[in-house]
């Protein structure tokens, strides 16, 4: 629902700076570069248009010269790390958020979880699904037999993530909820 409400968001906001003599965005179609074909198996998540998700930040973070819009409250679709991070370095400082660090930490965190959604709720948000299974890390394929990770390991890389995030990189909130972690700075 919240990607529904985000690709509804981008389309207004698309169309009521072209309106007002803003934005044009053209897209044309990929030459088969993704990582899913009709023979292979999909990786999992699925590549976003990276270009189409920077113009969707900075839209919604008020990040372009002379641009009077901004949405306090909105979150991309789930992304691979490196799309992340690079989504995240756009917002260079937010009171204690720090962009380009959090981006380093979300990159550190490559192949160990299963998606990263970055946003606002006023403030930067990140919401990190750690997986149950191996499999179901990202960039692995999804039909692969994988084993259980068990909530000894799970509650390992919790603590750890709490430690770069809250400790070094001074968010304000940090809770779980099964295995998806939310992060918020004010």
């Amino acid at each position: 629902m919240r990607t529904i409400f985000s690709a509804f968001l981008l389309s207004c906001l698309l169309a009521a700076c072209a309106d007002k003599g803003g934005y044009i965005v053209e897209a044309t179609p990929e030459q088969n570069t993704s990582n899913v074909s009709e023979t292979s198996n999909p990786v999992l998540p699925l590549e976003v248009d990276q270009q189409v998700a920077e113009t969707f930040v900075k839209i919604a973070y008020g990040l372009n010269k002379g641009q009077r819009f901004q949405s306090t409250k909105f979150l991309t679709p789930i992304l691979r790390t490196w799309q992340a991070a690079q989504l995240i370095k756009l917002v260079k400082r937010y009171n204690d958020f720090d962009g380009e660090r959090v981006a380093a930490a979300v990159s550190s965190l490559k192949g160990r979880v299963s998606w990263v959604e970055f946003g606002r709720e006023g403030s930067p948000v990140l919401y990190i699904e750690l997986p149950y299974w191996t499999h179901q890390r990202e960039e692995t394929d999804p039909t692969m037999k994988g084993t259980k990770i068990d909530d000894t390991q799970n509650n390992e890389l919790v603590k750890e993530i709490k430690h770069l995030f809250v400790d070094q990189l001074k968010a304000d909130e940090f809770s779980v909820n099964h295995r998806s972690i939310r992060i918020w700075w004010d």
